[in-house]
């Protein structure tokens, strides 16, 4: 049986114990007395007890309320000859099944939430490109700086990175709104495809952050592009229908060339992100 069938089941039973009880208590509304009121706030704590925490809680609680109603109708059986309503074993039953309806209930739902979420990280691990530039991510930018590392280290061969910082992206997005700053980053992720060379990588790594991994690329190299990058990135233009409007963004362009004291990816893109500090 499906989780999602246990969830149908378990709601409407539910369902059908509540409409019971209550329709139960509208039938014999001259007999009931305070202590059938209480009892029916109870079942409900007991259901939201059940729901919010686990079954086995539900269980506990409703283990102790039959104690305690079961020690109340052996008093007044014992001290006024009499026991509560002909309900009292009804209620008795309730307590545990409403327990157990309600908890089985929350742990079919929290059983798919858990394998929704579950499936959602598994669909992150496998997205590679960022929707908006159509650059790869962060993930793929380690996994290949990482090897091209390695090929630069064996071949001596040059390498270099460059990450483009977007500067006070928050405060953009509440000035222009999420859809104008998307279509800005569209229009800087071309660009920067533009001023790049063919061979070079290019990646979104994160909300305010582009980077360039450059192979066969000196500094003196790398500087030239930077320099090009920045005059490119001066003026932004958009397209609104039939208008274009120009922006003015402030960026921080950063360059660093590989060499052997750098131990692996993580440590080179820190080094490169600390240089985007100098440059004003």
């Amino acid at each position: 049986m499906t989780r999602n069938r246990h969830i149908d089941i378990f709601f409407l039973l539910l369902i059908i114990e509540i409409f019971t009880i209550t329709t139960l208590l509208i039938l014999n509304v001259k007999e009931i007395t305070f202590t059938d009121y209480v009892l029916y706030m109870l079942i409900f704590l007991i259901i939201v007890i059940s729901f919010y925490s686990n079954l086995i809680t539900g269980l506990i609680t409703s283990a102790f309320l039959v104690f305690g109603y079961g020690s109340y109708m052996l008093y007044q059986s014992l001290f006024y000859e009499k026991s509560s309503i002909g309900n009292s074993y009804f209620w008795i039953v309730l307590f545990p099944l409403s327990a157990f309806i309600s908890g089985r209930l929350s742990d079919s739902i929290n059983e798919i939430r858990n394998k929704n979420m579950k499936f959602e990280k598994q669909v992150k691990e496998l997205v590679t490109v960022d929707e908006i530039t159509g650059f790869n991510n962060i993930k793929e930018f380690y996994k290949d700086l990482n090897e091209e590392m390695s090929r630069s280290k064996r071949h001596k061969f040059s390498l270099v990175v460059m990450l483009v910082e977007i500067q006070y992206l928050e405060e953009l997005i509440g000035i222009y709104g999420t859809d104008k700053i998307n279509k800005i980053f569209k229009i800087i992720s071309n660009i920067i495809e533009k001023v790049t060379r063919t061979e070079d990588k290019r990646y979104k790594i994160d909300e305010d952050l582009f980077a360039v991994i450059m192979p066969n690329t000196d500094i003196k190299g790398a500087e030239i592009v930077k320099e090009r990058l920045k005059k490119k990135l001066e003026d932004i233009e958009v397209n609104h229908g039939s208008q274009t409007k120009t922006y003015k963004f402030d960026f921080k362009i950063a360059v660093l060339q590989y060499n052997d004291r750098i131990t692996n990816s993580f440590e080179f893109k820190e080094l490169v992100q600390k240089e985007l500090e100098y440059d004003i």
